[in-house]
């Protein structure tokens, strides 16, 4: 593999604001990079726009369509196309500091001599306000899962750069019929490959739209409750604070139900019977309670 960022970003319908991320490739002060887009199976002129793109030249971008499957899938296509050691995944409406690019490759020998799993830098509002909380000093190394649950640290989406090759090793799970998996399923099983390093500086612009994932929420998750079950199950064990691990068991157990799971299958399938069964009752309640809410 080359020492070369690739820019992955998952594309769904997002002609109207593609745009914009392109021009903010096109001002990064360091142009050392490719630009990936995976289409999965968009509706509108992706196409054509990326194509307009290409015919400009300025910088390499590959485009690659396929069947929709959801952003996780996306990923999943991406990663097993990408030939340099970076990638850096942006998603299609945000846009980029000008020093992005920059700013990985000062950071990255350390992420080497390190051997560690990537950078986390900060995703921002604006360039002057972060989303979630700053981490405790400028720079420091850290594992993903021992900072990001703690129940005293607000995370927010953070701007993560990873190596390839561990991203290859950890792909999303496919299950057939959901389109969505939280990121935090790969994040986590990453985190127990190695540390990340943690940089307190904004490289990342986000902008959250209405007909985004994240303004999607719950709802979003219990249509696709395999995945949530997993990113829930995921956070039981006891490498997380017992507070994470209890919330994340109802929320386990409640995804469970709306997997049309039984009880029995919910318990033996989280590896943490114990725990599953004292907590299977307020699961149920917190699964009966949404049920309602979302006349699901």
């Amino acid at each position: 593999m080359n020492e070369k960022i690739t820019i992955l970003t998952p594309s769904y319908n997002r002609a109207h604001t593609l745009p914009n991320l392109y021009k903010s490739l096109l001002l990064q002060d360091n142009q050392n990079f490719e630009w990936l887009i995976v289409d999965d199976g968009s509706k509108d002129n992706t196409k054509e726009l990326v194509n307009s793109f290409c015919k400009d030249e300025k910088i390499k971008i590959t485009y690659l369509f396929q069947k929709n499957g959801g952003k996780h899938s996306a990923i999943n296509t991406g990663i097993k196309k990408i030939e340099n050691s970076i990638t850096f995944i942006v998603d299609s409406d945000d846009v980029l500091t000008e020093d992005a690019i920059s700013s990985i490759y000062k950071y990255w020998p350390i992420v080497v001599e390190k051997n560690l799993i990537g950078i986390s830098f900060l995703r921002g509002y604006s360039v002057n306000k972060a989303i979630g909380d700053e981490f405790p000093k400028q720079m420091m190394i850290e594992n993903f899962n021992k900072i990001r649950y703690k129940s005293s640290f607000n995370w927010g989406d953070k701007a993560e750069v990873v190596s390839t090759l561990k991203l290859r090793e950890t792909p999303f799970p496919i299950y057939e019929g959901e389109n969505f998996m939280s990121e935090g399923v790969v994040w986590k099983q990453l985190a127990r490959k190695g540390d990340s390093l943690l940089v307190s500086q904004i490289i990342y612009i986000t902008e959250y739209l209405e007909d985004g994932l994240t303004k999607s929420g719950r709802r979003l998750l219990l249509n696709n409750p395999l995945g949530a079950m997993l990113n829930s199950k995921l956070a039981m064990t006891k490498e997380f604070e017992m507070k994470v691990r209890i919330k994340n068991t109802m929320l386990y157990v409640a995804y469970g139900f709306f997997a049309k799971k039984t009880a029995r299958e919910i318990v033996i399938g989280s590896n943490q019977n114990i725990l599953t069964m004292a907590f299977l009752p307020f699961g149920w309640g917190i699964y009966r309670f949404w049920r309602k809410k979302y006349e699901i």
